[in-house]
């Protein structure tokens, strides 16, 4: 692996997981605010089940490993 391809795959590596943690502290609390409302409301499609969807996505959609990991996304009907 040549010296400019490590330090892009470092690089890479290092934004992935700064925007990973920034991701999850957003959907940490947004998770808890949508038990709450669904906890009050009562609905069909739940909040707290449509924040946990998009959570899923956004961690598939980082792939933070990259071509080390097989990361497969399946929504559940």
């Amino acid at each position: 692996m040549s010296r400019s391809t490590l330090v892009s795959a470092v690089l890479t590596y290092n934004a992935k997981v700064w925007i990973a943690g920034f991701v999850a502290a957003v959907f940490v609390p947004l998770s808890f605010a949508a038990l709450v409302v669904d906890l009050v409301v009562r609905t069909d499609d739940p909040l707290s089940a449509r924040v946990l969807a998009a959570s899923a996505r956004v961690e598939a959609t980082l792939d933070i490993h990259g071509d080390l990991t097989d990361v497969r996304v399946v929504e559940a009907t």
